[in-house]
């Protein structure tokens, strides 16, 4: 978890630990809100505990699609950021997520995020 909260912090050049791992929370619950077609189990069971149990929190019936744009409205929502500042961790914290699972699953999950994200 400490890798993935310092990409983060650089990515989206973050000074404070706590504020990058708020952002990778909130990007962890907007996963759990979006029906991601099923990926979320085996992208969160590659996640550290911490993020992968919020992924899995969302419940499959209340699972709803959204595209990019509201995906960075409801992070920003979240940590009560303008959009700018969210679309930049939002980017920084998927991409950190991204690269802390395995090939076949990056592309699952890719394959599952509205394709203007990608």
């Amino acid at each position: 978890m400490t890798q993935m909260i310092d990409l983060v912090q650089q990515r989206a050049d973050i000074h404070s630990t706590q504020a990058a791992n708020d952002t990778l929370l909130a990007v962890a619950e907007t996963l759990a809100e979006r029906d991601i077609d099923g990926a979320q189990a085996n992208f969160a069971a590659q996640l550290p505990q911490e993020l992968g149990s919020v992924v899995n929190m969302g419940d499959a019936k209340n699972q709803v699609k959204f595209d990019a744009e509201e995906f960075v409205t409801r992070v920003g929502s979240r940590l009560e950021l303008g959009e700018a500042q969210s679309r930049k961790r939002t980017h920084a914290a998927l991409s950190a997520m991204l690269e802390g699972v395995s090939d076949g699953e990056r592309i699952d999950m890719l394959n599952a995020l509205p394709t203007d994200f990608t």
